[in-house]
């Protein structure tokens, strides 16, 4: 049973069917849909029509991330995740009791960064939101740890180096390469397929057919020789149509593989660790943060300049050059 709803959905006489559980008792309801995705969406709005228990947090947050899913947004795999870590503490609580000092009892439970406890309640804000009044009848203020400079997590080629020679498994290591080589963000790299991988032209079009660009742009983005090369290998392995699988599976999530290496190697990396070293380093080069911007799928390069700008060698270079003239103190 899924571990944020409490039914499944079930293929069922040629279609779907919604079925849950009654202690040991099974229930199966037909659903009239027959495409997962709109059989998916059709029990929900089932369940959540039949289901008269109290709209505790737990129950608001889970139809919430139920929501995302339906409408395949991006950011529907990482709150599922937040959830996991939120949910022995606010699962049956009433929203009404939310306030000041149980959002900072829920801080002081999470040895983790203020940044990370301040997303996870802003996910609980708008999943409150989201609620609306019907659902939630007085919505509290959530109070949140003060939002810290933002720090950019980036291995040195050194730390690379170590912890890419950690990596053992052979879809965790192309997905590494992929992730710096393409910066790529995580979900953009776990659905790629390989009729989005242009052998000849030597692009990967990281944004596939029929999906429409969110506010996180996948751009096409081009294979330097290193990556070509580890994906022709992939490629003549394949077995499906995902080019970072398993056993013809596709990979739900990398992040053991990542926790695995890590251990072994000593050097602390995450998925999105990638994404910033491979545009660290490119900075650290003297890429322009217009044509980095264009890379990393940035509308335009306000949020590059923001976090990478300063790691360009030319980086405020000219006025350092401008206080010397016309002449240096000596």
């Amino acid at each position: 049973m899924s571990a944020v709803t409490p039914y499944t959905v079930q293929k069922f006489r040629g279609g779907y069917a919604l079925v849950w559980y009654e202690g040991e008792k099974r229930h199966r309801r037909q659903l009239a849909s027959m495409e997962r995705s709109s059989a998916d969406a059709e029990a929900r709005q089932l369940w959540e029509r039949a289901n008269d228990s109290p709209w505790t947090v737990g129950r608001v947050v889970e139809a919430y991330i139920a929501d995302l899913a339906d409408k395949q947004a991006p950011s529907s795999q990482r709150r599922k995740d937040a959830w996991k870590a939120m949910r022995a503490f606010w699962e049956n609580v009433d929203p009404a009791l939310i306030d000041r000092k149980m959002c900072q009892s829920y801080r002081d439970t999470r040895a983790v960064a203020d940044a990370t406890a301040r997303y996870e309640l802003l996910m609980l804000s708008t999943a409150l939101n989201w609620a609306g009044p019907a659902k939630v009848p007085h919505k509290p203020k959530i109070w949140l740890p003060e939002k810290d400079e933002y720090q950019v997590r980036y291995l040195s080629r050194d730390q690379f180096a170590k912890f890419f020679a950690a990596v053992k498994a052979p879809h965790a290591r192309l997905y590494v390469q992929i992730g710096l080589y393409t910066m790529a963000r995580p979900s953009a790299i776990l659905e790629l397929k390989w009729d989005q991988v242009d052998f000849d032209r030597r692009k990967i079009q990281l944004n596939p057919d029929g999906r429409k660009q969110t506010a996180k742009k996948r751009p096409v983005v081009p294979m330097n020789t290193i990556l070509y090369e580890a994906l022709l290998v992939a490629y003549a392995a394949r077995e499906g149509v995902f080019v970072i699988e398993c056993g013809a599976e596709p990979i739900l999530s990398i992040k053991k593989a990542f926790q695995a290496a890590s251990k072994r190697s000593g050097v602390k990396a995450t998925p999105y660790t990638l994404r910033h070293t491979g545009a660290v380093w490119a900075a650290e080069a003297g890429v322009s943060m217009a044509e980095l911007a264009q890379a990393m799928g940035h509308d335009d390069d306000r949020t590059t300049q923001k976090h990478y700008a300063r790691f360009s060698p030319e980086h405020l270079r000219h006025v350092a050059e401008k206080i010397a003239q016309p002449r240096q103190i000596e």
